[in-house]
């Protein structure tokens, strides 16, 4: 049975503050013509009113002496009932009780749970149960249908056992509808899972669930073998389709969670193969996500070297730049006690060769330069030519898409692919670089009197830069992966979205209609610039 404090199933008997009693059960004048109107005496007049306030508060009618003393005390005091002794609800009989309650129900326009509330809620909870597994969260969602529908809540043991009895059966035909479409060879494939092959040390289950650490270039052969091993086998994809998203994570994480035995003490192999086909599917989804963060984090990382680079180089140069300095505030002294040009001339000349020449001072200052806006990108190439090989592996292994119809960066890495192992510095491709900042673009592309040239190593290091962060922003995705897939996957149809627009819209007071929403944010904007 589902604990009921896992579940939003209100409860009488708690003790509330002066703020809560006064919000939840304080009387209305409504309330009070009502209750006058119903019941006689003070016992009878706080007997309808704790069934009134306990109806509108709890959606169910409990026993009156089932709430708190004080809240009785607050309920009395409202109605001028200041003797201790009438300030607990006395015993009323059943056809008083009866009477009352229908009273309540005509008043508050609600109902009680019967045939008609039992079918609302197996249509709600059967179509919930395709995409969640929890219970509580079932029984949560029936509370919610039958407030909405102004409908009395029944016993919390009914609403258990319906929620568990709908949520098997929608599992049953999962279950049943994996088993059919599996062949006699996909079959005997999981169930091998369960076995340990000759010459192994573990079963294929054990494998799936335990993964061997975090990707790092020392371990990159383990998890290639592994994700070779998980797409050598049944493709799980085409057999788990119709299966919502969050199911089959609720049935890959309830496989992860048991032993071999648990599984081969499953009677029905419909559920054990479903389970099975979900944690397969989610092992090789995780080894591609993993996969993928090794690669963000070795462009990161390279972006950090160099960066930590350009700061170090920028240090050592200070004193370069101050004797520059020290130079160029000799040429202009020389400069002022000179009388004529020729003077200057051989006044700046002398300046220069005691410090050290034309050529030296030279190529100090285009070593300052180089580095003087906080310019890191040429610090790049060194450092990602490192783990070049290492990254165009995990790119080999990752089938990439987009998610917008701008394809440029994928085009731009096909050609990068394509060069990797070129010799030459420069490539005479006509390629579009919107996807790159203008700095970008101007560090690759190389003007030449023979036409636009493309630098091959700065392309290199800006596709995969860039790549990194379309990776993460979702504008590009891996086929296949979890965290890394399509995002718009998960999302809702616009039919879907459509038919919870106007409840949407209701319960954030905005408008419904797009000339309603512009008008209505119009406003907004309007009242925020007078505002200021």
């Amino acid at each position: 049975m589902t604990a009921i404090d896992r579940t939003a199933y209100p409860r009488s008997g708690e003790r509330l503050t002066r703020e809560e009693l006064e919000r939840r059960y304080g009387l209305s004048e409504a309330d009070l013509v009502f209750i006058r109107g119903k019941a006689r005496g003070a016992s009878g007049r706080l007997t309808l009113a704790a069934l009134l306030k306990a109806r509108q508060d709890l959606g169910f009618f409990p026993a009156p002496d089932d709430l708190h003393s004080e809240t009785i005390a607050h309920l009395a005091a409202q109605l001028g009932l200041v003797d201790p002794p009438i300030c607990v609800v006395e015993d009323a009989g059943e056809k008083t009780l009866y009477r009352y309650r229908t009273a309540v129900r005509a008043f508050l326009d609600v109902v009680t749970y019967d045939e008609r509330g039992e079918d609302l809620l197996t249509g709600a909870i059967t179509e919930a149960a395709s995409t969640m597994s929890d219970p509580a969260d079932l029984i949560n969602l029936a509370i919610e249908v039958l407030g909405k529908a102004s409908i009395d809540l029944p016993a919390f043991s009914t609403l258990d056992r319906l929620a568990n009895h709908l949520r098997t059966k929608v599992h049953t035909t999962i279950y049943t509808r994996t088993a059919e479409r599996l062949g006699d060879e996909d079959v005997a494939l999981l169930d091998d899972l369960l076995v340990v092959a000759p010459g192994a040390v573990t079963t294929g289950f054990n494998r799936l669930k335990h993964a061997p650490g975090p990707a790092r270039p020392e371990t990159i052969k383990h998890w290639t073998e592994r994700l070779g091993w998980l797409t050598g086998m049944l493709d799980p994809d085409p057999l788990l389709n119709e299966i919502a998203h969050t199911k089959r994570r609720q049935f890959a994480a309830e496989a992860r969670s048991m032993e071999v035995s648990d599984l081969l003490d499953i009677r029905r192999p419909g559920k054990r193969h479903t389970l099975l086909l979900c944690l397969l599917q989610q092992a090789r989804a995780q080894c591609r996500d993993e996969l993928i963060e090794m690669l963000l984090r070795r462009v990161r990382k390279t972006q950090n070297a160099a960066k930590e680079k350009l700061k170090s180089l920028q240090d050592e140069h200070r004193e370069i730049e101050e004797k520059l300095i020290t130079v160029l505030g000799q040429v202009l002294d020389n400069t002022r006690q000179s009388e004529t040009d020729m003077e200057v001339g051989r006044r700046i000349r002398a300046v220069l060769a005691e410090r050290g020449g034309l050529d030296l001072l030279s190529e100090q200052c285009e070593t300052v330069s180089a580095f003087h806006h906080n310019n890191d990108l040429p610090l790049l190439w060194p450092i990602h030519a490192k783990v070049r090989a290492l990254l165009f592996r995990l790119l080999e292994l990752m089938d990439i898409r987009s998610t917008t119809q701008d394809l440029s960066l994928l085009e731009a890495c096909g050609i990068v692919i394509a060069n990797r192992s070129a010799r030459r510095d420069e490539l005479a491709y006509d390629i579009d670089l919107s996807f790159a900042s203008q700095r970008w673009q101007a560090f690759v592309i190389k003007r030449r009197k023979t036409g636009v040239m493309l630098d091959r190593r700065a392309l290199e290091v800006c596709v995969f830069i860039h790549l990194a962060d379309a990776l993460q922003a979702g504008d590009l995705f891996v086929v296949g992966a979890e965290t890394f897939n399509d995002y718009r996957t998960q999302l809702l149809s616009w039919t879907e979205c459509e038919a919870r627009l106007a409840d949407y819209c209701a319960d954030l007071g905005l408008p419904r209609s797009g000339e309603e929403f512009a008008a209505w944010m119009k406003e907004q904007l309007m009242a925020a610039t007078a505002a200021v």
